[in-house]
């Protein structure tokens, strides 16, 4: 447990779920700005011509790239116990499902590794939910003392 400046303890399993949502993007981001390098000719690796993408293509990499920075920042706003931060991941992970889901628009076959990243955003969406992490990030209003529960 990790305390926080207004006395809040963050949990086991937020600390995990920031790591890892941390390193995606992170990954994701450098994959991104790999494929804009090549995209462009600033780098020259693969023997496929990479700036003869097609347009879809390439926009589809620009909101990979723009998913990836969005991510840095939520993560840093569920980090800090932000409200905002909780929400954005939540929006960040159904991106990124949704990503998956405009690559096979565009021609990727369907395979074990968009699987693989449908199943893992999903296990982050779950984990976003868990009572200890919806604590401490999603505020709570509390009830007032003297309201008086419906009658039926």
């Amino acid at each position: 447990m990790v305390r926080t400046s207004d006395t809040r303890t963050r949990s086991l399993t937020l600390i995990l779920l920031v790591l890892v949502q941390g390193a995606v993007s992170l990954l994701a981001l450098a994959s991104g700005i790999f494929l804009v390098l090549l995209m462009t000719g600033a780098v020259q690796v693969l023997s496929q011509d990479l700036q003869s993408l097609t347009l879809p293509l390439k926009g589809l990499i620009a909101v990979g790239l723009a998913i990836s920075g969005f991510g840095l920042v939520v993560t840093y706003g569920l980090w800090q116990l932000k409200p905002w931060g909780w929400t954005g991941s939540l929006i960040f992970q159904i991106l990124c499902i949704a990503n998956n889901g405009l690559t096979l628009l565009v021609g990727q076959e369907l395979s074990p590794q968009v699987y693989f990243s449908v199943a893992f955003s999903g296990t982050l969406i779950a984990a976003l939910f868990l009572p200890n992490v919806q604590e401490l990030c999603v505020p709570t209003t509390p009830e007032s003392s003297d309201s008086t529960p419906p009658t039926a």
